[in-house]
This record gives C-alpha cells, sequence and structure tokens, in this order.
C-alpha cells in the first residue's frame, strides 16, 4: 500500500517582502502623464542592502532545494510525496532549518533599525515612517513550518451517501492518488534524464570547463533515485544502477585529462539515454494527455559523440 510507504508533506515559510504600493506616487506618476490612476504601480524598495534579510532569503531557498530533493510532485496546492524513508531526516532537518531561520530573523531584527535610517535618505519624499512594522510585529511576518499529512484513500472515505456513491467517489480518490504516483515517476526520469544529458553535452565539448558536480551531481542522483521510487518503478532502479556502474567510476578531473577515459564515457551515457528513450516511448501514452511529448528532447546519438569526440582527438593530435 503506497499509504504504508509515503505521505504527503508540505514546506509553508514566510517571509517580509519589503516591498510597499505606494498609491500617492502612483497617482502622481499617472497625472504627470495624463493617465488613469490605474495604469500602473509605484512599489517602493522599503530597504536596500539589508543583507541580513538577504541571508534569510537565501537560507529560505536553501530549505526548499532541500525538500525538493527529497520528495516528488503531487497536487497543486504545494503539497509533494514524501517516502517514508525520509520522513525522520526530513523532520530532524527541517528542526536545525527552523533554528537557524529563527537565528537569523533575530539577527536581521537587531539591526533592522539601522536598514530604516540607512534607506531613509535614498527614499527622500517617498520616505513613510508607518511603512515600517515595529520589529515585534515584523517578527510575525517570517516563519517555517513542516506540514504532514497522510495520502487520501478510497477506503477511507466515509460520508452519509449510497454505496454507489461511496464507490464512485472511493474510485476517484483512488484514480486521482495512481496519476499523482505516476506523475512523481515521471519526475525522477526527468531528473535522470536530465542530469545524464547534462553530462554528455559536457562530455562532448571538451573545451568546456569540467567542474566536480558534472559526475558528483550524477552520483548523489543514482543514490538518491531508489529511496525515492515508491512507485516501484523496475526500471527506473535498473538504470540507476547501471548509470551508477557506468558512469560515475571516475572524476570530472579524471575525465578532462584522459580523452579515452572521456570518449568511453561519452559514448557509454549516450547508449544510455538512447536505451531510455527507447523504453519511454515504449511506454503507452498517458491517455489524459495524447499530446505528451517524450522526455528526452535531442539526445546526442552513440556516433555523434564518437564522432565528434574522434574529429577532436585528431585535431588535438601534433
Amino acid at each position: 500500500m503506497i499509504t504504508e510507504r509515503a505521505m504527503l508533506a508540505a514546506v509553508h515559510i514566510s517571509i517580509w517582502t519589503a516591498v510597499k504600493h505606494d498609491r500617492k506616487a502612483s497617482r502622481d506618476v499617472a497625472n504627470q502623464n495624463g493617465a488613469h490612476e490605474g495604469a500602473g504601480r509605484y512599489n517602493k524598495q522599503l530597504l536596500r542592502g539589508a543583507e541580513k534579510l538577504d541571508a534569510l532569503r537565501t537560507l529560505a531557498g536553501q530549505i526548499r532545494q532541500h525538500f525538493y530533493k527529497i520528495t516528488l510532485p503531487w497536487s497543486d496546492e504545494g503539497y509533494r510525496l514524501l517516502p517514508a524513508h525520509f520522513y525522520f531526516g526530513l523532520t530532524t532537518q527541517m528542526r536545525e532549518f527552523e533554528y537557524a531561520f529563527s537565528q537569523s530573523v533575530e539577527e536581521f531584527l537587531e539591526v533592522y533599525p539601522s536598514y530604516i535610517e540607512q534607506v531613509r535618505p535614498e527614499l527622500n519624499g517617498l520616505f513613510r515612517e508607518e511603512d515600517y512594522p515595529s520589529a515585534e510585529k515584523l517578527r510575525a511576518k517570517f516563519g517555517v513550518k513542516l506540514e504532514v499529512l497522510p495520502i487520501p484513500s478510497g477506503n477511507d472515505f466515509r460520508v452519509t451517501l449510497s454505496e454507489e456513491e461511496q464507490a464512485r467517489v472511493a474510485r476517484e480518490i483512488d484514480e486521482s492518488v495512481r496519476q499523482s504516483l505516476n506523475r512523481g515517476t515521471k519526475d525522477l526520469w526527468v531528473r535522470l534524464t536530465e542530469v545524464v544529458t547534462h553530462l554528455v553535452d559536457k562530455l562532448n565539448e571538451p573545451e568546456s570547463r569540467f567542474h566536480a558536480s558534472l559526475v558528483t551531481n550524477v552520483l548523489d542522483l543514482v543514490d538518491l533515485l531508489p529511496r525515492l521510487n515508491v512507485n516501484q518503478d523496475k526500471e527506473l532502479n535498473r538504470f540507476a544502477a547501471e548509470i551508477k556502474d557506468r558512469l560515475c567510476n571516475f572524476s570530472a578531473h579524471d575525465l578532462k585529462k584522459n580523452e579515452i577515459l572521456r570518449v568511453a564515457t561519452a559514448t557509454d551515457a549516450a547508449q544510455i539515454l538512447s536505451e531510455m528513450d527507447a523504453l519511454l516511448r515504449g511506454r503507452e501514452q498517458d491517455p489524459a494527455d495524447p499530446h505528451e511529448k517524450p522526455m528526452l528532447k535531442n539526445a546526442p546519438s552513440v556516433e555523434d559523440i564518437f564522432s565528434h569526440m574522434s574529429a577532436y582527438m585528431e585535431a588535438a593530435t601534433p
């Protein structure tokens, strides 16, 4: 049962925008240009160069990035599928994030008055004291919260309806869950194809810069993917294992310095992409979206890789 292997989760992060719509300035600009008052809006940046506020925004981005990494798409309401493997790790990490966020908020509030004085001459006539909440009110505008819910199941549906209506609604709930699970599986295929395609693109251009992440990003994903694969797609796990075995044996530095390793790895990567493409094309298209396009777009063939790299090696030979 998927309800025993995963749950739904959402991370809610709130941060003061430090932006204020100035109605008077908007009206003045409209009048100066003979325009209707509703033709535009003048939004003031209440703080500039507020490093502590920027640090909070950066931390919020890191929190979201970590959350998205270990979850899968589920709904448009912000909930994502969280495999049970990651629950305790996520709750532990979120407590650390919440503490760090709270500390950063206090650090910002400590220097908040100085930021106001710093921007006062810059705004000049647009400065309004009332635009700036007190520290106590401002504190309430920041927050981080993890929300976890069970996955809905048709078996749990209980209301006063006829048996026929209950059965219909239960089927609709179960079908919605199935479609959401398939959406999450597709997201994993997209992640896998994107990271391997990036590897192929870089190896196909030996003059490009090779960062260590070229290989470590692939390795991180294939290690993570089997635990994210709550829909138990066997082919997905098989390709993850194959990619780890064939593409992650050498560092980016090794691949940059050794043309033979680079050609061999690029050829293997292109071949794997071709095999994934064949598999995905062979699977039945989602009947709800008959115009859905294949996930692999313009993936280079093994022949293209080998030809390009051979030409490069010949040109590089004295």
